[in-house]
């Protein structure tokens, strides 16, 4: 489509014009413009953070000569000529502004030509607008120099050129991850800092993305391929022993266009609510197709904020499929459970005395191999979950199960997913034996998950049990934590609290949940009724976030404590109960909850067959 003046009614419709806040701004504009050109390759070369010259080279399609002075002109482009095409535009740019906006704030240079012209033509609109001929092989360079030097009062506002580079690398790194089938390179201050070949296949695909968000999370990285409702998502999440402080490692793109979505955003972090402390971030990199008519991308002058027509559908779309792949990475294990120890020299002799270590607690006898508990598993899983209301009864026939000497009497296929216990490491760690090698479980992580599902279950069949108090604890509060508590009893009582107002600015704690009945039951009260107190419940799924935090809560602090000496019964009832409960391969912060080192890994550790 040729470039052309859009009439007023077109341009009354279109957001506010582009601003050009700083040179990364430039950047992805004209990076933009070259991806819709077709481009195979794009070369960017920056000089001083962008400050002193920003140059963007493409071979794409080209413009000819007599459309370069519509190219720097306000409202004229070639990629919408309607209101229908508005509503469902698929390229990048679309409101003819980003030339004409970069031309006011720097000394703009295109030089372009098309396949059929016998040479290029450029324009430098600070000079002259009359078209020149040119040298330059088929496609665009766009040339600014001296960004903002007629606007003192914009360029003093700019940060360093190192500070400025840093931004333009992250709009670079954005564009890179939309488009596999396009090579880039870009250069500052003479020096080539990338070069990304075309990827046509799954696994340079990944190398790309390693390139740019960093190996570990290519170690981290699941596969994400879901359909459904004229939608597809693809890309790659990352297991939530991967989270971040910060949201730095989250790509976003809708029909390939780099977006920041509230709904989508939120359909992603739902899916992860169980798994992530609310400090941490899940780091992604997804793509979702959708008819480019239910987007509108008419939403920011940016246009990186765009508007779902069915925003219900795809919030729950998205939030259902990463759930699946976040389920389906928990029930097997991951490559990033796979780890190799590392390796220290083994203890020596010094002046003559033997180098002490403490040594693995193996409950039972300290001799022999006779380590068989003699409690059922259904007696140990009682102790260990200290009498939990509504644990999963185990027949005691299973007993024979939990002898780790029965592992070595049963083929490969009949060892459960995590093995049997061998033993207990400083009172923190379960160290079992499973048909690929050793596992290493944090007993309390593990623990923790374990409860927190089996409370999320209770509370979603109405059944949590609470408990009296013999004496109620008086609570001193503000006014508005005191009205919270008369605004939610019902909540509270839905997950074992029963409060009660009993003056302008104290409460009577009068019931706590049976799993807590012996735990600081109070503190665990003050912190719920200071999110209520803060409006943390408001809406039906702040009510049910609050709830969540406050059983994931629950679960931290009912589970077994490091320090705690477990006998073997109790270690294998906690790894069948991991077995049989969701997600349990992290605990309700995000952390690990167990790892495989498998066979090939000790023999390398140990040089075995070298």
């Amino acid at each position: 489509m040729p470039i052309r003046l859009l009439d007023d009614q077109l341009i009354s419709q279109i957001a506010a014009g582009e601003v050009v806040e700083r040179p990364a701004s430039i950047v992805k504009e004209l990076m933009e413009n070259s991806l819709d050109a077709g481009a195979a390759w794009i070369h960017v070369d920056i000089e001083h953070g962008g400050l002193r010259r920003i140059m963007i080279r493409d071979d794409g399609s080209g413009i000819g000569a007599e459309e370069l002075p519509l190219a720097v002109a306000r409202h004229a482009t070639s990629k919408i000529d309607s209101l229908g095409a508005l509503e469902s535009v698929a390229s990048l740019g679309f409101r003819g502004e980003a030339l004409a906006s970069i031309a006011s704030v720097g000394q703009l240079t295109i030089t372009s030509r098309r396949a059929e012209d016998a040479h290029a033509w450029a324009i430098s609109p600070h000079v002259s607008e009359v078209v020149r001929p040119a040298a330059h092989d088929v496609g665009t360079r766009v040339e600014v120099r001296e960004l903002f030097a007629r606007i003192p009062a914009r360029r003093k506002f700019l940060r360093t050129p190192a500070t400025e580079f840093g931004h333009i690398r992250k709009a670079f790194n954005q564009l890179v991850l939309s488009r596999f089938d396009v090579g880039f390179v870009l250069h500052h201050d003479g020096s080539e800092t990338v070069r990304l070949e075309p990827a046509t296949t799954v696994d340079a695909m990944r190398r790309r993305v390693s390139t740019l968000v960093g190996g570990a999370f290519d170690e981290h990285a699941v596969e994400v391929d879901e359909q459904a409702a004229g939608m597809r998502l693809t890309g790659w999440i990352a297991t939530p022993g991967f989270s971040r402080g910060q949201a730095d490692r989250q790509f976003s793109y809708v029909n390939a266009r780099p977006i920041r979505d509230k709904v989508f955003n939120h359909g992603v972090r739902l899916a992860y609510r169980d798994l992530l402390h609310n400090q941490r971030h899940p780091a992604y990199v997804l793509y979702l197709s959708v008819d480019p008519r239910q987007v509108d991308v008419n939403a920011h002058p940016a246009k990186a904020e765009v508007r779902f027509r069915e925003s219900r559908l795809v919030h729950d779309f998205v939030f259902r499929s990463i759930g699946r792949a976040l389920a389906a990475v928990e029930a097997t294990p991951h490559a990033a459970r796979q780890v190799d120890l590392p390796v220290s020299p083994a203890p020596g002799l010094t002046d003559g005395a033997s180098t002490q270590r403490p040594a693995p607690i193996f409950p039972g006898p300290s001799r022999g191999l006779d380590l068989a508990p003699r409690a059922s598993v259904a007696q140990a899983r009682a102790s260990y979950a200290f009498q939990m209301p509504g644990a999963e009864p185990v027949r005691d026939q299973d007993a024979a199960a939990v002898v780790p000497g029965a592992a070595a009497d049963q083929p490969d296929c009949d060892i459960p997913a995590l093995g049997y216990a061998l033993a207990q490491l400083h009172d923190i760690y379960i160290l079992a034996q499973n048909a690929e090698g050793l596992i290493l479980v944090d007993m309390h992580a593990a623990h923790e998950r374990v409860l927190y599902e089996q409370l999320k279950a209770e509370f979603s069949s109405g059944t949590i049990q609470s408990k009296r108090l013999l004496v109620p604890e008086s609570l001193s509060l503000a006014e508005a934590e005191a009205a919270a508590i008369e605004q939610n009893a019902e909540a509270l009582m839905a997950v074992g609290l029963e409060l009660t107002r009993s003056g302008p600015t104290t409460a009577l704690l009068r019931g706590v949940p049976a799993l807590l009945a012996g735990g600081d039951y109070v503190a665990l009260a003050y912190d719920l009724i200071g999110e209520l107190g803060e409006g943390g419940l408001r809406g039906a799924d702040g009510v049910r976030d609050a709830i969540d935090d406050v059983l994931a809560d629950m679960g931290c602090k009912a589970a077994v404590k490091a320090g705690r000496r477990l006998t073997l019964a109790e270690m294998n009832a906690l790894l069948r109960d991991m077995e049989h409960t969701d997600r349990a391969g992290h605990c309700n912060h995000g952390r690990p909850s167990w790892i495989q080192v498998d066979m090939a890994g000790l023999d390398r550790l140990f040089m075995r067959g070298k």
